[in-house]
């Protein structure tokens, strides 16, 4: 069996990290791509930023000479002057094409060129030498940035290049050379040969945004694995404990079956070798072992079958008010006469004369606290039992000096046939209901119960039901 729980949490763990790894190969990958798309993403933005500025300042510089009409009228006049010398009459309208064709020793796009010329020369004399351009373009950088959902802090910088001493190929490279998180160099001033370039601080906050999705995938399959593997392990572990259990189980019944029908073997043999017949007291003391051996294995038989009623059928209770002192006066008499010495101290606090519970079941569930407080308390048994009510809560409190419970099974001395461990030794007999049993009567109340205890130091339980029928939730 431990064999093949190696096997399994082998297997299993092989199997996760397999996936830990795929899952960050594929993540990897994916953030390399995302990074690649950050960088076309704000080299577009930056050309953009740049060609947009350009845009608008002709735009700006034509409303601007349009104004003058005289100014902006120049070159058209230039170009009709030049139409008039040679004797063609001024028409508004553009030249056709057989007209043109007929002069063609015209330049056709004398204000075109003129006007190109102008702005050309505004641009490169009056605008890139204003320190406000690289703000204008900071602000338009921005705005195409947003367009792009990049959020992510960057630095504007100018760089003046000169042509000279570089072949075509060997320019080409030094201007698409940068770092990541870097744009390539734009042109921003032809005429002055000035080049503008961003640089980002981290692409981090672009990446997890495209990512998020995968990433949120990705965490909640591991999460799943992780915790399937766990639920899958605990499950095998229980199981196994479990089995523990079951055979330490057959083997306490065998053993406690074993006993009373032994005894009363010996017994039978006394009577029949030993002349016990002749003498009468000595036939009615085996005859009262046998007995009592008897009524121990009928106790035992009639536990199993409780034990296989309860795991078919929910147990049912029928509260009604009961004299809680009646009960536990009842329990400890009978103690008091199988057990010596003993030590036994009862405090009733209660201020009511009565509580609302299960008679039968409540008797049962008290019964067995005392009883397991004796056995495990050794030669000398003492035990305190404390009832008082507490904000309409009755509380039943069974306190003795054994042995104690280790911190680490206390959670699991509540489990059905569980018995805390004590190696190969056998003093102290049972099946490990006895708890199992309390704690769901109690429950069934709508109440709780705690444990208390330190090995060597004795154990302290303790049952908290409601004390009436008005303090039922």
């Amino acid at each position: 069996m431990r064999q093949r729980i190696r096997i399994i949490l082998t297997l299993m763990i092989v199997c996760i990290l397999g996936i830990f790894l795929f899952q960050g190969y594929w993540l990897y990958n994916s953030y390399k791509l995302n990074q690649d798309q950050f960088d076309k993403e704000i080299n577009d933005a930056l050309r953009n930023a740049v060609f947009n500025q350009n845009f608008q300042d002709v735009r700006r510089y034509i409303r601007y000479y349009g104004k003058d009409k005289d100014s902006l009228k120049k070159p058209i006049k230039g170009y009709v002057m030049q139409l008039e010398e040679i004797g063609m009459p001024r028409d508004s309208r553009p030249p056709s094409k057989n007209r043109m064709q007929r002069h063609d020793s015209l330049p056709p796009r004398i204000y075109a060129d003129t006007l190109a010329r102008q702005v050309s020369e505004y641009l490169v004399t009056n605008h890139y030498n204003d320190s406000a351009a690289l703000v204008k373009l900071d602000s338009i950088f921005k705005a195409e940035l947003s367009s792009r959902q990049i959020i992510s802090k960057y630095t504007l910088d100018t760089f003046h290049m000169s042509f000279s001493g570089f072949e075509r190929g060997s320019f080409r490279d030094s201007i698409r050379r940068r770092e990541s998180g870097q744009t390539r160099k734009v042109p921003f001033n032809p005429g002055t040969n000035l080049f503008v370039q961003a640089t980002f601080e981290s692409p981090l906050e672009f990446i997890i945004q495209k990512m998020l999705g995968i990433l949120v995938a990705s965490v909640i399959l591991l999460v799943l694995t992780i915790l399937s593997f766990v639920y899958m392990l605990r499950t095998i572990l229980k199981q196994k404990r479990l089995s523990e259990v079951k055979n330490d189980f057959i083997n306490n019944m065998t053993h406690e079956l074993k006993t009373p029908v032994a005894t009363v073997s010996a017994a039978v043999e006394a009577l029949q070798n030993f002349n016990a017949l002749n003498d009468p007291q000595k036939t009615q003391r085996y005859l009262d072992i046998s007995k009592h051996e008897l009524q121990r294995l009928s106790d035992l038989v009639e536990k199993v079958l409780h034990i296989a009623a309860e795991e078919k059928e929910e147990i049912e209770l029928f509260r009604e008010d009961t004299d809680l002192n009646d009960i536990i006066d009842s329990i400890l008499s009978n103690h008091q006469i199988k057990s010596a010495p003993l030590q036994l101290r009862y405090d009733n606090n209660l201020k009511r004369e009565t509580v609302y519970v299960d008679k039968s079941h409540i008797s049962n569930a008290i019964n067995n606290l005392i009883d397991n407080a004796i056995k495990y308390s050794g030669d000398a048994p003492v035990v305190h039992i404390r009832v008082w009510e507490e904000k309409g809560m009755l509380k039943i409190r069974v306190k003795d000096n054994g042995i104690g419970i280790p911190r680490v099974y206390q959670d699991s001395i509540w489990d059905k046939f569980f018995r805390v461990p004590t190696g190969n030794l056998h003093n102290v007999k049972g099946f490990g209901l006895g708890l199992s049993y309390v704690k769901k009567i109690v429950e069934l109340h709508g109440g709780t119960i705690s444990v208390h205890s330190e090995p060597d130091k004795g154990s302290e339980f303790t049952i908290t039901i409601p004390a009436s029928k008005s303090a039922i939730k």
